[in-house]
């Protein structure tokens, strides 16, 4: 089985509000497993302001998780990188090295409040892009702004940037405006990552099977194969889409 790729969780035990100790990363790692996961990007909170934790230990952790990883399977590889909250200081943090892109590539998991601007999101996005670096829009139907006006983004993707959603957000019914927005997302072809955003094992656990059963029925097996492998490879050899 080819699996899937998940851009987006909280793995690392201990860092941040996700895994609180390695025995809840090996549940977390088990049930992404069977739930058809073959690869995790482990993206830690980072933001400037906060006390995060240093690159060296996220390293270790890295390679203790990645140790774990093995154990479930020679199939489940671990990467790294951080869910980076922008501010004007992000990018100079990136170039120090105290935040980290995903496994070295010019690729940052980037997020925003929610209530932010539309002006504030482009522009944010756009300084991502200029200083070098390919911005994805972490878990992008939770801006207002965008759920609103989902026209918007189109111009994002034009400035430069990528979209990911998370796969809970594709469940929800015709009354929940933020599924309705993925599949709005999902059926102009304005998607290019998933992510389960898992932090735990009881709440927002690493579920995957059902989002992408969903949109497989939906939107067929080439999205689904773009999404969950074609892109996340890319990204991996730091080529654009």
């Amino acid at each position: 089985m080819q699996g899937y790729f998940d851009l987006h969780s909280h793995i690392l035990p201990g860092v941040d509000d996700g895994s609180r100790d390695m025995e809840q990363t090996h549940q977390m790692l088990s049930l992404a497993f069977k739930e058809g996961i073959r690869w995790m990007a482990a993206t830690p909170h980072y933001e400037i302001g906060r006390k995060n934790t240093d690159v060296a230990t996220l390293k270790s952790k890295y390679e203790e998780v990645q140790n774990v990883a093995k154990s479930i399977s020679e199939d489940l590889h671990i990467v790294l990188g951080n869910e980076l909250l922008y501010s004007l200081d992000i990018i100079e943090a990136l170039k120090r090295g105290e935040a980290l892109t995903i496994q070295e590539t010019r690729y940052i998991l980037i997020e925003f409040l929610p209530k932010v601007t539309y002006s504030e999101l482009r522009d944010g996005l756009s300084r991502c892009v200029m200083a070098g670096y390919i911005p994805v829009l972490a878990h992008t139907e939770r801006y207002l702004c965008l759920v609103k006006q989902p026209e918007l983004v189109e111009e994002l993707l034009m400035v430069g940037a990528y979209i990911q959603i998370n796969l809970s957000s594709v469940l929800g019914g015709i009354m929940n405006a933020q599924a309705n927005f993925c599949k709005k997302m999902l059926s102009l072809g304005y998607v290019h990552f998933i992510g389960t955003d898992a932090h735990g094992v009881t709440s927002r656990a690493p579920y995957a099977k059902d989002a992408v059963t969903l949109i497989r029925k939906k939107y067929g097996d080439e999205l689904v194969t773009r999404l969950t492998w074609d892109n996340p490879m890319r990204m991996l050899q730091n080529k654009h889409l």
